[in-house]
């Protein structure tokens, strides 16, 4: 759109969401490949005085940690709840990290997909569930929090709506699904890179 100056919050913001997502499918199609009996053959080399091929991870007093890396790698074809694991703990690390950069500026300018993210993150981090006190009820009469205008929903188009009456009822993996998740974040990552570029916010618009 001319004339209008970039916000350069709304797109750093965003550029960070969408990373968040192909964060997601990277380590997603890293568990497929890992789970391949053929993936042994990618263990590293046998190194002099080690028993077993290992991998490392730094410290912060730059010493590494040392780790078996073909029993690990295996574990990815025989513990069935390795990527369930994984995508419980990535989706709650997300959204608690989207929920801060969102808050961090105010949810920039409410829409409903912004705010669905606040409740989910405000869940997440009180337990796994919803509950309102009377702040969280007024900013939801205030503000709607919704995905019905969020541009991916799904292939089947799955509304979710944050009412009071879902209060108790646990955000994951009840409330919403753990593929849903990166759909929601692709959707806030776009929105606000178009806010912040003065595009059009909605089809049509």
């Amino acid at each position: 759109m001319a004339g209008v100056t970039p916000d350069a919050a709304a797109i750093a913001v965003g550029r960070s969401t969408e990373r968040l997502a192909d964060d997601f499918y990277s380590v997603m199609a890293s568990l497929e490949v890992a789970s391949d009996p053929r993936a042994s053959s990618l263990s590293p080399n046998l190194l002099p005085g080690r028993a077993v091929p290992i991998g490392t991870g730094k410290r912060t007093d730059g010493t590494e940690h040392a780790y078996h890396f073909a029993h690990f790698l295996a574990r990815a074809a025989t513990d069935s709840h390795l990527s369930a694991e994984f995508q419980r703990t990535w989706t709650a690390g997300v959204v608690l990290g989207l929920g801060d950069d969102l808050a961090a500026n105010n949810y920039f300018d409410h829409a409903p997909e912004l705010e669905l993210v606040c409740h989910l993150r405000h869940g997440i981090a009180h337990g796994n569930s919803f509950s309102f006190t009377s702040g969280g009820l007024h900013r939801l009469e205030k503000y709607p929090a919704l995905n019905l205008l969020a541009w991916i929903r799904g292939d089947l188009k799955s509304e979710f709506l944050i009412t009071p009456e879902l209060s108790g009822m646990p955000v994951l993996f009840e409330f919403m699904g753990p593929a849903d998740v990166p759909d929601l974040i692709m959707s806030v990552g776009g929105y606000l890179i178009r806010m912040g570029n003065g595009d059009p916010l909605r089809p049509g618009e």
